[in-house]
């Protein structure tokens, strides 16, 4: 397993620590030397975790004060980088919660194999995931990944409950970007039992491959979403 670099623990854990209110909006972030001695790193290696945290609007540097927490309207949905659920829906991490449906070792089915790449019979970890906001059911995930990448993950308990953190901090891959197609579907019966919307309602659909840096695809996965939790993407040049 490769080494998690240093800068991206201080960014999972500043992210977490925004997400969940702990550095409450206006904060001002302690300075450059204060993260450095903090976590035992160069100051550099802070910089370049707080410039991907301004990257995703969640700091701002105001000139010849320091740099802030945003107001979570800044912090708005962004699907042009990896974060968690609640960062993608541009909410605080305190309002989700996610229930666990399934979670288990499977043969790849034909889809997952021709979205992940593998040859047949090679297995994966199906994880099957229910998303609520303020216990509201808003989206309902199944995500496929190679077993031989993530061995044992349907023991490995989640981290933070986040898939993406685990992957990250159980596995020291480094998730590096994905392809996402988004359309509009009516909802089967499963779907509208478990989303609490009517049997043919509307939904968003989504199909995620995201890939590590070496662009080997890490994950398959499929979510329905209710439509009052809509897509925002900003798209920069």
């Amino acid at each position: 397993m490769s080494r998690i670099p240093r800068y991206q623990v201080i960014y999972e854990d500043l992210s977490s620590q925004i997400s969940s209110g702990a550095l409450a909006p206006d904060v001002q972030l302690p300075s450059e030397a204060d993260l450095a001695q903090r976590y035992g790193v160069s100051r550099m290696t802070v910089r370049q975790a707080v410039r991907q945290l301004q990257d995703e609007h969640l700091l701002v540097r105001r000139r010849g004060s320091g740099t802030f927490v945003t107001r979570p309207s800044a912090q708005r949905r962004r699907l042009n980088r990896l974060g968690s659920f609640a960062q993608e829906m541009g909410t605080d991490e305190t309002r989700v919660r996610t229930e666990l449906r399934a979670r288990e070792t499977t043969v790849a089915s034909e889809e997952a194999r021709e979205h992940l790449g593998l040859p047949a019979g090679r297995e994966t970890i199906r994880i099957e995931r229910l998303r609520l906001i303020d216990d509201r059911p808003a989206a309902l995930q199944v995500s496929w990944l190679p077993y031989a990448l993530v061995p044992l993950l349907a023991r490995v308990e989640l981290t933070g409950g986040s898939l993406y953190r685990t992957i990250r901090e159980h596995y020291g891959l480094r998730l590096s970007w994905a392809d996402m197609e988004v359309s509009a579907t009516a909802a089967t019966a499963e779907q509208a039992r478990v989303l609490a919307v009517r049997r043919g309602g509307p939904l968003i659909a989504s199909v995620r491959i995201t890939h590590d840096e070496s662009s080997t695809a890490v994950e398959y996965a499929r979510s329905w979403t209710r439509p009052e939790f809509p897509l925002s993407i900003r798209l920069e040049g």
